[in-house]
């Protein structure tokens, strides 16, 4: 099967679109329209059912596209390996906003200082999304909020967090949460949380900047849910009320994780990386 037709079809079903598609892989709509066909010849199956807005897989096309997408992957690791590339000049790295402050800005700053001459490329997403992306080999490396329990990735190294709902000093706050982004675990748990005590009626306000929720909850504002270590990073441990969140039955450590069959070559030393 030709390589080739495979990242087409990788790229039509990431983009949703035919002349999405064409745009990512610089050709013209006709020759990524012409590839699926013969794609879908070569397979004889349909792979895509072609809707009035994008497209969407058929149960074939779901069958092939994880498949597509490592094939994709192991030709691309085995040309580098034949070219002598593959001593990871590039690591590709994720992070959610949470944990871009407070890890990721150290973890690259000692990875830069001990391989000086490595490209580092990095992303910032919601949990969720970078794990997509890691199973779909679009990044090497991640730190996520919670486990993960895939059973494609690997953990590579675990840090607890200590979680703190906070609000003004004086503990009159206004009943809004707090969040960056609302399908954020931390959230997710405090919304829960106050539901489960009979406050169905706070607002969410979406802000996305962690020091910018901070300086609203000291006004009164509302209350968040955040890491000690990011209170902190911005200076607020003495400005604020702060209520520790018993985490004997929670998912809330941090997890710098990859795909089992994509383990960096320095994985070592991410392990024992003093961050």
């Amino acid at each position: 099967m030709d390589s080739n037709l495979l990242k087409v079809f990788v790229s039509v079903v990431k983009n949703n679109s035919f002349s999405q598609a064409a745009i990512e892989l610089d050709c013209a709509q006709s020759n990524v329209t012409s590839r699926i066909k013969q794609l879908e010849k070569n397979l004889g199956y349909p792979l895509f059912y072609r809707l009035s807005k994008g497209v969407k897989l058929t149960y074939e096309g779901e069958k092939l596209y994880p498949n597509a997408v490592e094939i994709i992957h192991k030709i691309e690791k085995t040309l580098l390996e034949m070219n002598d590339s593959n001593k990871k000049e590039i690591i590709k790295i994720s992070s959610t906003q949470a944990n871009a402050p407070i890890r990721l800005v150290p973890f690259i700053s000692n990875l830069k200082k001990d391989f000086p001459n490595m490209k580092v490329e990095l992303y910032t997403n919601t949990s969720l999304s970078i794990i997509d992306a890691i199973i779909n080999y679009e990044i090497d490396i991640a730190f996520v909020c919670g486990k993960p329990e895939h059973k494609d990735l690997l953990i590579l190294k675990e840090y607890e967090e200590e979680l703190y709902i906070v609000e003004s000093l004086d503990g009159n706050s206004q009943n809004s949460v707090f969040t960056y982004i609302n399908s954020c675990i931390y959230y997710k748990y405090f919304a829960a949380f106050l539901r489960s005590n009979g406050n169905n009626s706070f607002e969410t306000v979406i802000i996305e900047n962690y020091e910018t929720i901070l300086a609203c909850v000291e006004l009164g504002m509302g209350k968040s849910i955040l890491p000690l270590n990011l209170i902190k990073k911005y200076g607020y441990e003495n400005k604020l009320k702060m209520t520790k969140v018993d985490s004997t039955n929670t998912n809330f450590s941090t997890c710098l994780i990859c795909k089992k069959d994509n383990i960096p070559e320095i994985s070592d030393y991410l392990i024992n990386i003093k961050i």
